[in-house]
């Protein structure tokens, strides 16, 4: 575990849910603290996944989240999805403004946005804007194991990256 914010404690969910993650694990330490300091409520796991080339490309700029691999959709209001399905295609400015706190408890602003891919059937949400300072401040690489949480602080979306080793 990421310097033994997490504990490994079976969360409450839907058999199905649990058995799609190996190992489900419950917010604690220093990470919990946080989240508790920005007066976060509302912890949900929403997915888990190994970074790929693509999220640590420099030149990409941005952690994708595929929608076919989140456990839940119900952690963003619709007024958020409307924030983010609205983007207009080439507007910089354009998506979700979320806090990530990063796996050293440094909090970073992203911009969450969604992309709908020509052609193909899934669409996906990604994390951009300051991401690639993000995978160099915690020096992400390719085949770490990520779990992404989110989090209300001020009924406002945040989110929170967990480094997972050793499983």
């Amino acid at each position: 575990m990421a310097n033994g914010d997490v504990g490994v404690e079976e969360k409450l969910m839907p058999l199905k849910k649990r058995r799609s993650l190996r190992v489900v694990v419950e917010l604690t330490g220093k990470l919990k603290e946080t989240i508790t300091k920005m007066g976060g409520t509302e912890e949900t796991l929403i997915t888990k996944r190994t970074l790929t080339t693509t999220d640590v490309d420099k030149g990409q700029s941005h952690l994708s989240i595929p929608m076919s691999s989140l456990l839940t959709h119900s952690f963003m209001t619709s007024d958020e999805k409307e924030k983010i399905e609205n983007r207009v295609k080439g507007d910089k400015e354009g998506g979700l403004t979320v806090e990530v706190i990063d796996p050293k408890l440094k909090v970073w602003e992203l911009k969450m946005r969604r992309s709908h891919e020509t052609g193909k059937t899934s669409s996906l949400y990604y994390l951009a804007y300051q991401w690639n300072h993000v995978v160099k401040a915690n020096k992400f690489k390719q085949g770490d194991e990520l779990q992404l949480w989110s989090f209300r602080s001020q009924q406002k979306l945040c989110l929170a990256l967990v480094l997972l080793q050793g499983e």
